[in-house]
């Protein structure tokens, strides 16, 4: 049996994808919610906010997330290559994101500032001008991915390999150098 499309709500401290009042929502907003371990297989997530929320292991099979916003969220060991590709926007501003995966999604224009996206994996993703400012990118991978015009000035502790990667108009700070060069294993003082 379907459920009705739930509008414009604000969910706190829900506990589980089960506790939902429903599957489909636009205009929520979800404050300091525990995700750990939830499945939102099926699930539609659409011009949604996440606030404080917590997401390990959560599955994302098939998942809707259009336009979705996780502020101050953490996020751990989320495949999120494995929601719907149609229409995927998200944007993660002050969240901690750790052994997430993306992989095969378009991502133009996505933020991933003021956190951290520490040993995620991007493989074959479109990130052409995402925003990666302030973000800590310690051992995450960039394989395959389109980077071009990409804003890398303020992110921090990133090894990104240009030869694997498209990367024309891409910005980074002088101080970043380094990240760009480790797979030549040159030494730079």
């Amino acid at each position: 049996m379907p459920t009705a499309m739930i509008y414009d709500k604000v969910l706190h401290k829900i506990c589980g994808a089960e506790a939902l009042p429903g599957r489909e929502f636009e205009g929520c907003i979800f404050r300091e919610c525990d995700f750990t371990e939830a499945c939102f297989s099926d699930f539609d997530f659409t011009e949604c906010r996440f606030e404080k929320c917590r997401f390990g292991m959560a599955e994302f099979e098939e998942t809707g997330m259009r336009e979705a916003v996780f502020e101050e969220c953490e996020v751990r060991g989320v495949d999120f290559g494995r929601c719907r590709k149609f229409g995927f926007s998200v944007a993660f501003r002050k969240c901690h994101l750790s052994f997430c995966s993306f992989h095969g999604l378009k991502m133009p224009k996505t933020a991933f500032t003021e956190g951290a996206a520490k040993e995620c994996f991007f493989s074959e993703c479109d990130l052409t001008q995402a925003d990666f400012s302030g973000c800590d990118l310690e051992r995450t991978l960039f394989d395959g991915c389109k980077l071009e015009k990409a804003d890398f000035r303020t992110a921090f502790q990133y090894t990104i390999d240009p030869a694997i990667n498209r990367m024309r108009g891409a910005r980074f700070s002088r101080d970043g150098l380094e990240g760009l060069l480790a797979s030549y294993g040159l030494s730079i003082e």
